[in-house]
């Protein structure tokens, strides 16, 4: 019963003096991720850019879902997909949090160079 409670609370103690190891981000730029997406496939990463064709869309369920390409300054771009429309606008300047995924596979369709979003905050121009 001891060792059952230890290795039931050891993980726990971990989680609660570790966070910031578990929960990292690596904040990076759309130039760096293109330029080597394999390093960067299934780690969270923070990027910096504008949205460009914007899309609230529902899906067949219908689960709301926001996309768009963050693009930078010298026209490079990731897409972004967020589940639930969210309050942006096409040109915002915006900080997005995510895991990064080289090759996403939903069902039939294949997306690449694609970003999870977890958090989408707008930067004052």
């Amino acid at each position: 019963m001891r060792n059952f409670l230890k290795w039931q609370i050891l993980p726990l103690i971990f989680l609660l003096i570790f966070p910031s190891y578990i929960f990292s981000f690596q904040k990076t730029t759309i130039k760096e991720i293109l330029n080597d997406p394999d390093f960067y496939h299934q780690k969270v990463v923070k990027v910096i850019g504008k949205i460009k064709n914007l899309r609230l869309k529902v899906s067949r369920k219908g689960n709301p879902y926001t996309t768009f390409r963050l693009m930078d300054k010298t026209g490079n771009s990731l897409k972004v997909f967020i589940w639930e429309h969210q309050d942006l606008k096409e040109g915002d300047l915006v900080e997005v949090t995510g895991v990064f995924k080289r090759i996403k596979r939903v069902g039939i369709y294949t997306f690449f160079n694609e970003i999870e979003a977890e958090r989408i905050k707008k930067i004052s121009k």
